[in-house]
């Protein structure tokens, strides 16, 4: 879970900002440095953003799966299955 969420956000971070470095677009994009030390709209920024963002997706996958799996392992021990 933590890998597929950390490749479903950091990859979309390194793409986009490549999109917007191309068209020289980048309001959203630049609004990442926010969420994102280090962040800037550059082509190593981009990079930075690719690892940042797998980072962050990959702690909330990891924090959602072990969330699902404690909750459904009292769920299961408690009997009460739907």
């Amino acid at each position: 879970m933590g890998l597929a969420l950390g490749t479903l956000v950091g990859l979309p971070v390194f793409l986009g900002t490549l999109y917007s470095l191309l068209l020289g677009r980048g309001t959203v994009i630049a609004n990442l440095a926010m969420v994102l030390p280090g962040f800037h709209r550059t082509y190593v920024g981009a990079f930075v953003g690719l690892v940042g963002g797998f980072a962050w997706g990959f702690i909330g996958g990891a924090l959602l799966a072990w969330l699902y799996n404690t909750f459904q392992k009292a769920i299961y021990r408690s009997g009460t299955t739907t």
